[in-house]
C-alpha cells in the first residue's frame, strides 16, 4: 500500500478518535462520570470550545458553587449535570460566537465528606465528627474519647438523615457484652444521642442475672435486685450487702436483710440506693465481707463501669 494511502487511513482513524472523545465528554486517563452526577463545590471540569483556545481552559468548582469563564464572568454550576452546564455555556457564547461547540468534561471528582453528630452528655466530647467510609459506632466513639461513665446505654438512639424517627440503639449489648452485630456502620448525617443514666448500680452474686442496671433516682434495694432476677436458688438473702466508697475513698459494706422486705415489708431493710452502689448477694452465711470488698475492689468490669 503506497505512503498515501497509509496517511488517509491514519488520518481517518485520528479524526473517528477526536469525535469520539468529544462525543463521550471524557478525556484519556480519566473515568467517565455518571451522566446524572450532579457537579458539587471541589469538582475540576474541563471546558473547550471548539476552535478558541483562549476560551478552553480547566476550573475548579468553587465553594460557592460557581466558576468563573471568558467572557461569561461567574457561573452557577453545582447541582447541576456536566450536559446542563455544557448547555448553559453554549447558550451564554452564542451572543459572542457563532454556533459554538462546548465540551464540558469532568476530569477530577470531588471528595465526599462525610459527618455524624454526637450529641448528649453521655458522650465525653459531644460535637460534630467526620467519619471514613466503613466507620461504626465504635470508631466514632474514639473519636470523641468515649463514653461518659454515667453514659445510658440502653437510651441511645440514632437519627438517620431523611427520617424523623429515631431508632434504639442498645449500646449496652455492644460495649458490655462486646456483640459485634450492635456495631452500627454510619451513614453521613447520622445523629446519635446519648443522655445520662439516673443512676447505675452492679448487683452481683448469687442472683439470676449479674450485672449492671440503670435505675430511677429513689430506687431501693428491692428495685435493684428484681431487675437482676431475683435471688437464685440457694441465695442466703438473710445477709445483702450494699458496698458503697466512704468519704475516706474506700469501700464499706451496709449489711440488709433482704427477707424482711418481702415478708414484713420492713422498709429499714430496703434502702434508696445511690448511683454506683454494689449490691452482692451471698450464696451462705458464711460470707466474710472483708474478702468481697477486697475481691470487689480488684473486679476491672466495676471499675470500667464505674469509674472506680
Amino acid at each position: 500500500m503506497k505512503e498515501g494511502a497509509w496517511r488517509k487511513i491514519l488520518g481517518a482513524a485520528l479524526a473517528m478518535a477526536l469525535v469520539m472523545v468529544i462525543t463521550v465528554g471524557v478525556l484519556p486517563g480519566h473515568a467517565q462520570t455518571p451522566s446524572d452526577y450532579l457537579l458539587g463545590p471541589g469538582d475540576v471540569l474541563s471546558i473547550a470550545v471548539l476552535g478558541e483556545a483562549d476560551l478552553t481552559r480547566t476550573v475548579t468548582v468553587r465553594p460557592d458553587g460557581k466558576i468563573t469563564l471568558p467572557l461569561l464572568g461567574d457561573q452557577m454550576v453545582a447541582g447541576m449535570t456536566p450536559t446542563q452546564v455544557t448547555e448553559m455555556l453554549t447558550t451564554g457564547l452564542r451572543k459572542y460566537l457563532r454556533n459554538p461547540v462546548v465540551t464540558v468534561t469532568v476530569t477530577q471528582t470531588r471528595v465526599e465528606r462525610t459527618f455524624a453528630y454526637l450529641v448528649g452528655p453521655g458522650i465525653s466530647r459531644p460535637g460534630t465528627y467526620e467519619i471514613q467510609p466503613g466507620w461504626t459506632l465504635i470508631e466514632v466513639f474514639a473519636a470523641a474519647g468515649g463514653l461518659a461513665p454515667r453514659a445510658a446505654l440502653k437510651r441511645a438512639t440514632l437519627t438517620r438523615r431523611g427520617t424523623s424517627q429515631p431508632v434504639a440503639l442498645d449500646l449496652e449489648r455492644l460495649m458490655v457484652n462486646a456483640d459485634p452485630s450492635a456495631n452500627m456502620v454510619l451513614k453521613d448525617g447520622d445523629i446519635i444521642t446519648i443522655p445520662l443514666v439516673d443512676m447505675r448500680v452492679a448487683v452481683l452474686g448469687t442472683v439470676r442475672a449479674p450485672g449492671a442496671y440503670d435505675l430511677a433516682d429513689g430506687a431501693r434495694l428491692l428495685d435493684a435486685i428484681l431487675a437482676a432476677g431475683g435471688p437464685a436458688d440457694r441465695a442466703f438473702t438473710e445477709q445483702v450487702g450494699v458496698v458503697r466508697r466512704g468519704a475516706d475513698g474506700k469501700l464499706q459494706a451496709q449489711v440488709f436483710n433482704f427477707n424482711k422486705i418481702l415478708t414484713a415489708a420492713d422498709q429499714t431493710q430496703n434502702p434508696v440506693l445511690q448511683h454506683a452502689d454494689i449490691i452482692y448477694v451471698p450464696p451462705d452465711n458464711r460470707v466474710r465481707w472483708t474478702d468481697i470488698l477486697s475481691w470487689i475492689s480488684g473486679f476491672s468490669l466495676i471499675r470500667s463501669v464505674f469509674g472506680f
